[in-house]
């Protein structure tokens, strides 16, 4: 049988992690459709780093992020996204992690105990201003070095000269290498929100370092929280730095949170599949995008719709992007 003909097309992304040629969606896509990259597609990928998505009309359109930005569903018809909502079936919880932590993360019951004589800790960071964390995790790295020194071969707070890939080369290979050499990561998010979870926390649990975590308060959801310290978890930074003297200096304490599985037992590895049902379900729907106007959605059920009649009340009320009407 042959596979039905699908128009998309890609804009407003991050350069270097989503293309037209290679990404996760059209991997997904092609396993069940021929998928057709279009100037006048019918299902339009879009993200947060540019407005170019306006140009499009008469489109799906599917918001996508890595960045703590939460879906405008008065401008997206779906969305996919780090928080936690729920909307009908127009959002899917997708954070970076889904598809970036290996499934080897779960049994680290084999680790070596040499892991335990490696350098001390790390700190990699190029933005020093950018959200609340930037500077907390100074503030941490700082009080830490007190203790031991702390290798920082990044732009924030530098003392070491220590190569790492550009960022738009191999980047991520090599800083999960380097952070291999480390018993401790400082694992601090940029901004702090429920739901959002970055590679700040599974870069360092992929390379086998301890991650010092501070950022979302929901993130034991899904990480096991006998394999990090979670900075939430203490009153101030005096008692976070107690831990991880505490774990620096004894060998055996430390590696049994080494050994730890990264993500919780009921986690669901299967990201493919959440991925795909959801894809195919607007695939699937058609290209037929709620409709706009000035205030705001409109339900295409809305043209069966039956106003309730008040007395001299005339009202449009909007919640969650459905509009009903009253009078």
């Amino acid at each position: 049988m042959d596979k039905k003909t699908v128009k998309v097309n890609f804009t407003d992304t991050e350069k270097g992690y989503f293309n037209n040629n290679d990404n996760l969606f059209l991997d997904v896509l092609k396993k069940h459709y021929n998928v057709e990259i279009s100037d006048k597609p019918d299902f339009l990928f879009f993200s947060c780093f540019g407005d170019n998505r306006k140009k499009y009309s008469n489109c799906v359109k599917i918001f996508f992020t890595n960045e703590n930005v939460v879906p405008d569903f008065n401008e997206a018809d779906y969305g996919l996204g780090f928080h936690n909502l729920q909307f009908e079936d127009r959002y899917l919880r997708f954070p970076e992690y889904f598809y970036k932590m290996p499934a080897t993360v779960q049994d680290r019951s084999n680790l070596s105990d040499d892991l335990a004589n490696r350098k001390f800790c790390n700190f990699i960071y190029s933005n020093s201003k950018n959200g609340k964390g930037a500077q907390l995790r100074i503030d941490f790295c700082k009080k830490l070095q007190e203790y031991k020194h702390v290798d920082c071969p990044g732009k924030v707070l530098h003392n070491a000269d220590i190569e790492i890939a550009p960022r738009k080369g191999n980047w991520v290979n090599s800083k999960i290498e380097l952070l291999h050499n480390y018993k401790f990561t400082i694992a601090f998010e940029n901004s702090f929100t429920n739901g959002y979870t970055t590679e700040k926390l599974y870069q360092p649990l992929i390379a086998n370092s301890i991650p010092i975590y501070m950022g979302n308060s929901d993130v034991t959801k899904d990480f096991n929280p006998k394999a990090f310290i979670n900075c939430n978890d203490y009153k101030n930074f005096d008692e976070v730095i107690e831990v991880v003297k505490e774990l620096d200096n004894n060998n055996e304490k430390y590696m049994q949170m080494l050994r730890e599985p990264a993500m919780q037992p009921n986690y669901d590895f299967d990201w493919n599949r959440k991925l795909e049902e959801f894809l195919i379900h607007i695939i699937e729907k058609g290209n037929t995008p709620y409709v706009r106007q000035r205030n705001g959605f409109v339900r295409f059920i809305e043209k069966n719709f039956m106003p309730i009649k008040t007395k001299g009340m005339h009202k449009v009320l909007h919640i969650c992007g459905l509009r009903i009407k009253v009078g």
